[in-house]
């Protein structure tokens, strides 16, 4: 990805802290920081380790706190003075460990290059971004303000809300709500069974749908163009000038497909 925050160079080597905790009966998992970048890697080892590089901080006050009991964990940043853009974080999890994971940071990315397998995953920043591989997980929830989404594939529901931020999904097998106020919504569905529903204000939205799912198709861009050259479908102009695409695709069941934006074009087609 392109996109400065997550092309930022971390120039710290070695960690100030180093967390070790078995998670082998933990279900949920909480994982929350500040201004840091969280990297989630994957291990061999039975256990979950968090590298801490806080720009050379000393002392406990100022490391991971941890609250655990038997089936649930929650790890937080500790005292922080002020915002460094310049600190991050690096998680390791069992590969073996298929649990409910939450990961939050206030200011950094969350960032992740491997294949996950979970019962739920749900990711969260406020001025960061979100960039990952493979997701597969009943539930998957990201929510950025202001950075891009951007993600290989997910296999579930795949529940992505942002305010300016981006939205990318190469493949998607499940369903999908894709939400932001004022950019775009790029994704390829590769296999669906629940709804579709993307909503820009002065986005586009750009979706390539299966072409052997059954869906229900409604449309509507107010001050834009709805582009497509799927049999099936209508575009019709109302009155203020108002695209909308309507039209059913394939056989039952019917999954509903709602999209709607404001200001951009929505295009649609069908994988070949």
């Amino acid at each position: 990805m392109s996109d400065k925050m997550t092309d930022r160079k971390f120039t710290q080597t070695t960690p100030d802290n180093e967390t070790t905790l078995d998670i082998s009966t933990v279900k949920s998992l909480q994982i929350g920081y500040h201004g840091e970048t969280i990297f989630l890697y994957s291990t061999e080892d039975d256990s979950l380790i968090v590298k801490e590089y806080i720009n050379g901080l000393s002392g406990s006050e100022y490391y991971a706190k941890v609250t655990a009991n038997r089936f649930k964990a929650t790890i937080r940043y500790g005292r922080r003075e002020e915002v460094n853009h310049d600190t991050f974080v690096e998680v390791f999890l069992p590969k073996s460990w298929h649990g409910e994971l939450q990961l939050s940071s206030q200011y950094g990315n969350i960032i992740t290059e491997e294949d996950w397998t979970m019962e739920r995953f749900a990711a969260e920043t406020t001025e960061g971004a979100v960039v990952f591989r493979t997701i597969s997980a009943p539930r998957i929830r990201i929510t950025t303000s202001v950075g891009p989404v951007q993600g290989d594939h997910t296999v579930g529901f795949t529940d992505i809300h942002t305010v300016s931020g981006p939205i990318s999904i190469k493949s998607i097998d499940g369903g999908a709500k894709l939400e932001t106020s004022s950019s775009h919504i790029y994704a390829a569905f590769h296999s669906l069974n629940n709804i579709i529903e993307c909503i820009t204000l002065n986005g586009n939205i750009d979706l390539t749908l299966p072409s052997d799912a059954g869906m229900k198709v409604d449309g509507i861009s107010k001050r834009g163009e709805i582009l497509t050259d799927i049999d099936g479908l209508e575009i019709k102009t109302k009155p203020g000038n108002i695209k909308n695409i309507l039209g059913i695709l394939g056989e039952k069941p019917f999954q509903n497909v709602r999209l709607s934006s404001i200001n951009g074009t929505i295009c649609l087609r069908q994988q070949a």
